[in-house]
């Protein structure tokens, strides 16, 4: 499977605009109308760069390194959800 650079972008966008702590992978498919298999192989892959931690009941949190590396990508203007 290819990486995709800006469906990770928008998968922690949805996570930092998500008033809950932990999001489950349905919440993220709901919200971004993308297949779960996909999403959750980006999140691992967001998982091995250190900026999403999965927890033990499957739910996924961002970590202070996604959230350092989300206020750089603010700051630079990047948008972090597709427009619908």
């Amino acid at each position: 499977m290819k990486r995709d650079q800006m469906l990770m972008e928008a998968i922690l966008g949805q996570m930092l605009k998500s008033p809950e702590p932990l999001l489950g992978i349905n919440n993220i498919v709901h919200g971004l109308n993308v297949d779960p298999a996909i999403i959750r192989h980006h999140l691992n892959l967001l998982q091995d760069k250190g900026w999403v931690h999965e927890a033990d009941n499957g739910g996924w949190r961002l970590t202070n390194r996604g959230h350092d590396y989300l206020e750089g990508t603010l700051e630079q203007g990047i948008a972090l959800l597709p427009s619908k």
